[in-house]
Formats: structure tokens, sequence, C-alpha cells
């Protein structure tokens, strides 16, 4: 981790301290969230099935943190470095979109 993500990571996790307290705390990239992974694949199953409910349910969760940085820039762009900003959009474009085509193919 270089240190303009470790920078871009605490701003984002501070940003989202203010609005969701603790919660926010299942933003970070080191934190997979299983209770979000599995309340996604539940309300999937009856649709698409056990198998591919939970693996659209895995690619949706596994980006937490790369989303909430999108979102953080939408809410407080001025809170962020354009070195933190160059991070945080190269990082969510090499990890997001490929679990976003996953999750779409399987969903389709």
């Amino acid at each position: 981790m270089n240190e303009a993500e470790a920078d871009s990571d605490e701003v984002v996790l501070a940003i989202f301290q203010q609005l969701a307290a603790d919660r926010a705390e299942r933003l970070r990239g080191s934190t997979f969230n299983t209770t979000t992974r599995e309340i996604i694949a539940a309300a999937l199953k009856s649709r698409f099935g056990d198998d591919a409910a939970r693996e659209i349910a895995f690619h949706l969760a596994d980006w937490n943190s790369d989303a909430a940085f999108i979102v953080a820039m939408h809410l407080f762009p001025d809170r962020f470095t354009p070195d933190e900003i160059q991070d945080g959009v190269e990082s969510f474009l090499i990890h997001a979109p490929n679990h976003v085509a996953a999750a779409a193919k399987l969903g389709s």
C-alpha cells in the first residue's frame, strides 16, 4: 500500500465514521463483510439458486472499500488530494469492474 492509498483510505474511513459511526468499519478494504454477503445471497436465492446467489453476493460485497471511495468522493471531493484521488480511482478501476462484470454474468 502506498502513502496516497493509505491516506485515501483514512479519509474515506473518517467520512463514513461521521456518517455511519461504527458501521464505517465495514467499508475497510481489509474487511470482508460476511453479513452483507449473506443478506444479499438470501435475497437472491429464490431467483438465482443457492450457488449463483452466493457467487453474486460475493462479487457485490468484495469491493466495499472501492464503493466507499467513490461515494465519499461524490459527497466530499474537497477532502482528497489529487494523489489520493488518482490512487482511489486506479484502485477502483483495477478491482471493481471485474466483480461487477462477474455478478452481471451470473445474474443474466
